[in-house]
């Protein structure tokens, strides 16, 4: 075990108290967090003294279970299995039911100050739970924190994840939305949309407005998905045709999605700060790698599909497709594609959601709307 690792072992051991454990095993993985930013922690799992796996395999009720940040060595999130805790830190001990010295608490582990960084949100007599704001003003996407207590006063949850950014890295402006700039962007939010309800086996007619997000300097509006997704995104609208089978045969893999990694990896490899964004080539590429398996496993669907958005992720890029002839429903056949994010040239595979849908076969359509000028915007 290499010394900066052990050290990360033997800080969180005195740090929580840990005497009456033992680590069982520890494991290393990489993280994307909402920046984009890839960081690899270290997970430890400490069981009780004495304790052993359950029959089925679990960690033992008290057993903790720690992530740490390899580089900032920050602790990410702390778990006591079955909400029973044998650790011995006084000052762990003392926060129980005393807001004012948790959230004390939290400032130094974290780093944070609050109204600065974060707010409280939520408290109850055992879970304190905060969320990301600068001066108090929340932000989005949003950063949270959450502690709880079991019933003996001790702690047995804490965690941190998102961002929480310094004043200095927002950019302030005066506040300009008023009524007379967002009524006409939410009035083109406004979707008729129909909605399956599975206790009536029928499909419902309802109104809905999509969740944008409005800039105060320009109204300029920003879909939901872009702000919620930190990953290089870029929207399309091509149409996919082809004639007749393919000749070119894809063999596809199966994705392993995982993010664990070695000791050496987490200890060497660089964080990971931003992705490249799509270019027209890469779209141009992927375009035509999704149209050969389209054509290979869907040749009688010529023209029915258009890709909709190109992802960015570590490692792989993430194409969305949906049917050119679409309707009103909530839920759309969709076709999901995975590449290679080096290659390109590589189809690696695919999800098609159609099999899920088979389930509202029986559903009743819906009854045309009803519309009534009094509720309308």
């Amino acid at each position: 075990m290499h010394e900066r690792i052990q050290q990360i072992i033997d800080n969180t051991a005195n740090w929580l108290g840990l005497d009456a454990y033992y680590l069982k095993r520890h494991s290393f993985s990489k993280e994307q967090n909402i920046e984009g930013r890839i960081c690899y922690v270290v997970t430890m799992e400490w069981f009780p003294n004495g304790k052993a796996e359950t029959d089925d395999g679990l960690n033992p009720p008290g057993t903790a279970v720690v992530d740490v940040e390899v580089e900032s060595e920050q602790i990410k999130s702390i778990l006591f299995v079955g909400d029973i805790s044998y650790a011995k830190r006084e000052e762990l001990s003392n926060l129980y039911q005393d807001s004012e010295k948790t959230i004390e608490w939290l400032e130094v582990l974290t780093g944070l100050e609050l109204g600065k960084q974060f707010q409280l949100v939520h408290e109850t007599a055992d879970t304190m739970r905060f969320r990301a704001a600068i001066d108090n003003i929340p932000i989005y996407p949003e950063g949270t924190i959450e502690v709880s207590f079991n019933q003996d006063g001790q702690l047995t949850t804490f965690y941190i994840d998102g961002v929480f950014p310094k004043q200095e890295e927002v950019e302030w402006e005066p506040f300009s939305l008023t009524p007379a700039s967002y009524k006409p962007i939410a009035k083109q939010q406004c979707r008729l949309l129909e909605i399956p309800m599975e206790d009536l086996q029928t499909w419902k007619t309802v109104f809905g407005i999509a969740t944008v997000f409005i800039m105060n300097r320009n109204q300029q509006v920003l879909a939901y998905e872009t702000v919620e997704d930190y990953y290089p995104r870029t929207t399309l609208h091509k149409l996919l045709t082809w004639k007749g089978e393919g000749e070119q045969s894809i063999s596809l893999t199966p994705i392993d999605i995982t993010m664990e990694i070695t000791e050496t990896e987490a200890l060497t490899a660089e964080a990971i700060s931003e992705l490249e964004p799509i270019s027209e080539s890469i779209v141009s590429k992927a375009s035509q790698e999704i149209k050969l398996l389209l054509q290979q496993e869907l040749p009688d669907e010529s023209g029915k599909w258009k890709i909709t958005s190109i992802k960015r992720e570590p490692y792989f890029l993430f194409a969305t497709l949906h049917l050119v002839d679409s309707s009103n429903r909530i839920i759309q056949p969709r076709l999901k594609v995975i590449l290679d994010a080096d290659t390109i040239k590589v189809v690696l595979n695919y999800i098609d959601n159609r099999f899920l849908l088979t389930i509202f076969e029986d559903f009743s359509a819906a009854e045309p709307p009803i519309y009534f000028t009094r509720y309308s915007f």
